[in-house]
């Protein structure tokens, strides 16, 4: 089932979507949130677009650049005058003529090209500008003609091979000097990966680097989201081939991948951390798809490695996922692990029950009152950490959000049948002060504490009262 929209009947969203008979149907928001809400956040990924590459608007016709005028851009490139040979590309795009793969190629290496040669402040400015340029033209083209203009470049790793119809064009024997091969000195895009986000950020060879991952990213997110529709497509799609190789049908194993992004965490540049953000959530759309990959068990591997984390990178990492069910079905493990001593016998049950969307007992009379299994400042800051985000999440799925024609800010209604918002009212102020209360007992036993980790810990309780405040 994928769904195509929503439209809104008298004060009811409902929900289009796509069955197996291929007719588009609706079904009650709140059905479809309290059945599998995954499909929804599904939707919202694929529709949350920060570039504008949609299918409609792509240029359709096969133009190429004109013979001539690529041999223009090649001199240009040939004696150092790259800038110059940007621009030129630059005018063909407007035009709508297509580059051809190897050009494409050509603006790769010339931003993974060695920096030795570039000594002085002014040359690493300029090369640095440049790089910027050839990265802008790649998202030009990938905004203008789709990821699949960039299939042969993914052959340039040196064991990646991907099967396209696209090959090589015949002008490519032009371009030898220019293909210095940058891109074999990597297996494939996850080594390039590990590299990248491995290595000194502040060295301008590292920021090229990152941003050449930042467009392959793009590349990636790009064909996904527009092969959402259903499992073969997204089987076909770039990224589950980068997960997988051609004799395999699935992809359950994620420990590789899991490993080379959690590396570095927490990750003190923002770039690097959204990149890797941006992968791990490719991975998680790609285990929704259960004929193909396996949730629960990118949930297992995550968690394993989730469990041994600090505070500051579990925080990281929380902020990184996108999917609040996902993250649920995460923290559902990290407060089956923990004491739950305060807790009463009969709500004990919970401890080893998934969330249930649209049911509010776990987190009102389990969730709130368990206690992490060591008492230490920093223990603490990562279990008020969990407790609110596990909340917030919860609170997030129990909620239909859309827009209205009329308006141009989003509308939130609550999906709550009416006795889980009894419940709620009814018992969120005396379980949240009760948490409170007992946090600062907590704090009040430790003889020397950082006065910044208390503050941090404060403010994820006061973060989960206003998330429930906000919610009625």
């Amino acid at each position: 089932m994928t769904i195509v929209g929503y439209e809104e009947q008298d004060d009811v969203v409902y929900i289009n979507y796509n069955s197996k008979n291929e007719l588009t149907e609706t079904i009650p928001a709140r059905q479809l949130l309290a059945t599998n809400p995954i499909l929804l956040e599904i939707y919202n990924y694929q529709n949350d677009v920060t570039l504008e590459t949609r299918v409609e608007k792509r240029i359709n016709k096969v133009e190429y650049m004109p013979r001539r005028m690529q041999m223009m851009i090649i001199d240009y490139f040939e004696v150092n005058h790259s800038g110059v040979g940007m621009q030129l590309i630059e005018n063909m795009l407007s035009t709508g003529k297509r580059p051809p793969s190897a050009l494409l190629i050509a603006l790769i290496n010339t931003m993974l090209q060695s920096k030795d040669g570039f000594k002085s402040r002014e040359t690493q400015r300029n090369h640095w500008s440049q790089c910027k340029q050839a990265y802008t033209l790649l998202m030009d083209v990938l905004t203008l003609f789709g990821p699949e203009m960039f299939n042969p470049v993914w052959n340039e790793f040196a064991y990646f091979k991907l099967s396209c119809s696209q090959s090589m064009d015949d002008e490519s024997g032009q371009y030898e000097l220019l293909n210095t091969k940058e891109l074999s000195a990597y297996s494939d895009i996850w080594n390039y990966v590990d590299k990248v986000l491995h290595q000194p950020s502040h060295h301008l060879e590292a920021r090229c680097r990152a941003l050449v991952l930042d467009f392959f990213v793009n590349v990636l997110q790009t064909d996904l989201k527009e092969r959402l529709g259903d499992d073969r497509q997204v089987a076909r799609s770039l990224f589950f081939a980068t997960l997988t190789n051609a004799s395999l049908l699935a992809c359950t194993k994620f420990d590789k991948y899991l490993d080379i992004l959690l590396k570095g965490y927490p990750n003190e540049n923002e770039h690097l951390c959204q990149l890797a953000g941006d992968l791990l959530n490719m991975m998680i759309t790609i285990s929704c798809f259960d004929t193909i990959s396996s949730f629960d068990g990118l949930v297992s591997q995550l968690y394993s490695r989730f469990q041994p984390m600090d505070p500051e990178a579990c925080s990281q990492l929380m902020q990184a996922i996108k999917y609040p069910t996902f993250l649920i079905a995460l923290l559902d493990k990290a407060v089956a692990d923990t004491d739950v001593s305060r807790i009463e016998s009969h709500y004990k049950k919970f401890r080893n029950k998934k969330h249930v969307p649209l049911r509010l007992e776990k987190v009102l009379f389990y969730v709130l009152k368990t206690k992490p299994n060591t008492i230490s400042p920093e223990a603490l800051y990562r279990h008020a950490l969990i407790v609110s985000k596990y909340c917030m999440c919860v609170l997030s799925t129990a909620s239909i959000v859309h827009k209205r024609p009329t308006l141009r800010e989003q509308v939130t209604n609550t999906a709550l049948e009416e006795d889980q918002l009894i419940l709620l009212i009814e018992n969120h102020h005396q379980a949240l002060d009760e948490w409170e209360a007992w946090m600062e007992h907590c704090l009040a036993q430790f003889k020397t504490i950082d006065l910044k980790l208390v503050e941090k810990i404060r403010w994820s309780v006061k973060l989960t009262r206003l998330t429930m405040v906000e919610y009625l």
